[in-house]
């Protein structure tokens, strides 16, 4: 509740946020936003009482000399707090704790993750296949603190954003894919899944719904190693190196993850459209580079036989450079050389499928070399 957190953080103007009357009307001003916000005379008292450095508890109180009963003040004030968050108007400071904290290496980079609480910390470790202890020094840190039922959580810039607790995961998930394709380590990235088998590489490409992530359930059941089930980072020289977060299963998934590994996976998170997934850790995941040997682009259908066709070189370009994406957003020279030395070394072949099992029995002929 805000009276457990307002004790664990505090809450103050911006510093390039101005307070101002004009005409006995009350105003914002954001020298960051370039905006101007007026307030009522609720919004007006709260700002000023931060101002001041007062709790939040404090605050309620104050709003009860004005008449507002306890549930609407509590209310009126997490409207506010939450769009002044929102439009950083505010800053946030709090004192985290030391015991619930963990790091993980992705994409060569060492990320460090720092929760408020025992339950945002396992929704966080959830994300990743491997995590050790903290031991400072990292590339990308996360630290994630509750404020009455949602997270205040910042990044490296010590911006706050807000969600709540059923996004938290699939929230910092996109922010350190983000980050892992801004960085300068990385020439470009595909939106493909990734598989190993014996150092030799499977990139699975598909628009979203293709079933990239259930058929890379399948073929890790069926031995393959797993690299990553969303995207792959490319470097200058062509050596491709996935992003192992646990797997990200889908609800129309469930039951396949249910018969392969039980209840184990069954917290579910909500990501930013809607849709509810569920994480599963993969205990030997690839963290290293590796070289494509089969690019695979999935054409999942209504019915019919899972089979593979050729695709040529240039269509193949053609195709990932639709899915590409790098950190300025244009692919270069360099992208581009090191994405035909890609295509170049690898054949390309559509897949056409309707049964995830049928395709993995493909796929898996086609690594064993019986295809």
């Amino acid at each position: 509740m805000l009276e457990r957190s307002s004790a664990e953080m505090v809450l103050r103007p911006a510093a390039d946020a101005v307070f101002a009357l004009l005409e006995g009307r009350s105003m914002l001003f954001s020298e960051t936003g370039q905006k101007i916000f007026e307030l009522d005379q609720v919004g007006a008292f709260i700002w000023c009482k931060l101002a001041q450095g007062a709790s939040l508890e404090d605050i309620h109180q104050g709003l009860g000399t004005l008449g507002i009963d306890g549930h609407s003040a509590r209310q009126f004030t997490r409207q506010v707090v939450d769009i002044w968050i929102d439009r950083a108007l505010l800053e946030v400071d709090w004192r985290m704790p030391t015991d619930f904290t963990f790091s993980a290496d992705l994409g060569r980079h060492r990320i460090g993750i720092r929760a408020a609480n025992r339950d945002l910390l396992r929704r966080l470790r959830s994300l990743f296949c491997v995590s050790g202890q903290s031991a400072g020094g990292d590339d990308i840190a996360i630290e994630a603190m509750m404020l009455d039922e949602q997270v205040l959580w910042r990044g490296e810039d010590s911006s706050i954003s807000r969600c709540q607790v059923e996004a938290l995961a699939p929230t910092i998930k996109a922010h350190i894919t983000e980050r892992l394709i801004r960085s300068n380590r990385w020439t470009f990235s595909l939106h493909a899944a990734s598989l190993v088998k014996d150092g030799a590489g499977l990139l699975l490409c598909g628009q979203p719904g293709a079933g990239k992530s259930t058929l890379t359930l399948q073929l890790v059941d069926a031995g393959l190693r797993y690299a990553g089930d969303d995207v792959a980072l490319v470097g200058t020289d062509g050596a491709i190196c996935g992003i192992p977060f646990a797997l990200t299963v889908k609800e129309g998934s469930w039951d396949l993850l249910s018969r392969l590994h039980g209840d184990r996976y069954d917290a579910t998170h909500c990501r930013s459209d809607g849709v509810l997934v569920r994480y599963v850790p993969i205990a030997d995941a690839y963290h290293q580079c590796f070289s494509a040997s089969w690019i695979i682009f999935l054409n999942r259908v209504a019915s019919g036989p899972a089979e593979l066709t050729a695709i040529d070189q240039l269509d193949s370009m053609k195709r990932l450079i639709e899915n590409a994406f790098a950190a300025d957003g244009r692919l270069s020279q360099a992208g581009f050389f090191a994405l035909k030395r890609i295509v170049a070394g690898a054949p390309s072949l559509q897949l056409t499928y309707c049964e995830a099992v049928e395709a993995r029995r493909v796929l898996m002929d086609l690594c064993n070399g019986k295809a």
